[in-house]
């Protein structure tokens, strides 16, 4: 199954056809999503199966893909280690984020800001197909959520990204409501923050700065859902989970709610702390206006919507796949507490994540 999924990915690419293909983490099954024209949806059209694909800024230029055509193929990850790329990173852009690092840190002290997340982008040279990369990918990150997006008119995007931002699924049978009937359902998210290189062992001793870091991230989405109407939340003992060579620290998050307030929820949530940062308003002004590049759609979101069952990802380890290269995104939250060199190298850490595949 392997084979006929390159076989249709390939085909969906020569024929210049828009589709979201996704491996859930943990799943040997790849949902490939696409359209039988180019026609760009920037609102949800009335398929009941559809993808999205969304900004940073969710108001600008979302992209949702109607799912006219509708496959899933068995993947089982490959037994053989992936051919990796092993080259050092050079250090592109360091001083220009050690000083965004420095501005940031300025609202910090003055604690007009309790957190904000800073990134860069980083272009490289591609070797191979991108079907050949979207392979690897899975094989390599077989725990995230592996996916390969493609629309003519915004271009290639892929990833491996550990986190989700919001699942939902119907306490009923949907098959008996109409669309626009309101039916109970259910929602859960994480809270996924702190970074750290795996050393093999899930014993890693974190430091305040993470935890506290982690904490703001959970207590923005529970007051999120409480006043998005959201009932009986509840929440799991923090844990600490791999992600390829990364180590995050994760609050699972359940609630219940009402179909009809699916896109409120969406709202509220998105984006995340962990994504913009606390306030999230002066965090995204601080963004905007410091980071002097546009994230497009790098710590958007992503995802597909199948009846009232809804999943939907945060878009991080992610690269743009353009003609002969490819622009990987990195960043990390900033607290008060942060050392600049230490965040700078993280960034280099999840570079690696998506360059390796190269």
């Amino acid at each position: 199954m392997r084979e006929k999924l390159s076989q249709y990915l390939s085909f969906l690419l020569e024929q210049n056809l828009p589709f979201l293909a996704l491996k859930a983490a943990d799943s040997n099954e790849v949902k490939v999503v696409a359209q039988n024209d180019q026609t760009w949806y920037k609102t949800a059209p009335d398929n009941v199966t559809y993808a999205v694909f969304s900004k940073f800024q969710n108001n600008e230029n979302q992209v949702y893909i109607a799912g006219e055509k509708i496959l899933n193929f068995k993947c089982e990850v490959s037994v053989s280690q992936p051919k990796i790329n092993q080259s050092i990173i050079p250090e592109d852009g360091k001083e220009a984020y050690l000083e965004l690092f420095k501005k940031a840190m300025a609202r910090l002290e003055k604690k007009q800001l309790s957190k904000v997340v800073l990134s860069r982008k980083q272009e490289f040279a591609i070797r191979d197909s991108d079907i050949d990369i979207y392979e690897r990918l899975i094989d390599t990150y077989p725990t995230a959520n592996c996916y390969f997006f493609y629309h003519p008119q915004v271009g290639k995007w892929m990833g491996a990204t550990p986190e989700l931002l919001m699942n939902v699924q119907s306490d009923g049978l949907y098959s008996t409501q109409s669309r626009t009937d309101a039916i109970p359902v259910k929602v859960s998210t994480m809270s996924l923050a702190g970074t750290a290189v795996d050393d093999g062992s899930l014993n890693h001793v974190w430091g305040n700065k993470e935890i506290e870091e982690q904490q703001l991230v959970t207590d923005f989405i529970i007051a999120q859902f409480k006043e998005s109407g959201a009932i009986d939340m509840k929440q799991s003992p923090v844990e600490t989970v791999k992600a390829g060579h990364l180590i995050h620290l994760r609050t699972i998050l359940q609630a219940r709610s009402s179909s009809n307030q699916i896109k409120n929820l969406l709202n509220a949530l998105h984006p995340t702390p962990a994504v913009c940062g606390l306030p999230r308003n002066e965090s995204m002004q601080f963004i905007l206006n410091n980071e002097s590049y546009d994230r497009s759609y790098y710590t958007g979101y992503l995802g597909i919507v199948d009846g009232a069952s809804h999943h939907y990802y945060v878009n991080l380890r992610c690269m743009q796949l353009l003609d002969r290269t490819a622009v990987i995104y990195v960043g990390g939250g900033v607290t008060a507490k942060s050392d600049a060199m230490l965040e700078y190298q993280e960034t280099r850490s999840k570079l690696q994540t998506m360059h390796r595949l190269l």
